[in-house]
């Protein structure tokens, strides 16, 4: 069963001011997630209880919960400044 999908105010801003191309890419790619996100790359320290995934140069930043199978979209990272 596919996780529901809930994303955040942040991760809505920043995917409104990417391409259309690429936000079909996003979206495709949040799909593929939304079906097993532990497969994913889990990140360190300050973002330990998130996972990464690459689509071209940019980094969508999700968490997710097993038991509530909810995956939580939190942002898009442009380059690879995880911070600020």
């Amino acid at each position: 069963m596919a996780y529901k999908i809930l994303p955040t105010k942040e991760f809505s801003k920043d995917f409104k001011k990417v391409d259309s191309q690429l936000q079909k890419r996003i979206k495709i790619k949040i799909g593929e997630i939304a079906e097993n996100p532990s497969r994913h790359k889990h990140l360190h320290y300050d973002l330990k209880e998130s996972c990464r995934i690459r689509i071209g140069k940019l980094r969508v930043i999700f968490s997710y919960n097993s038991n509530k199978k909810e995956l939580y979209l939190e942002k898009i990272v442009f380059g690879h400044r995880y911070r600020d």
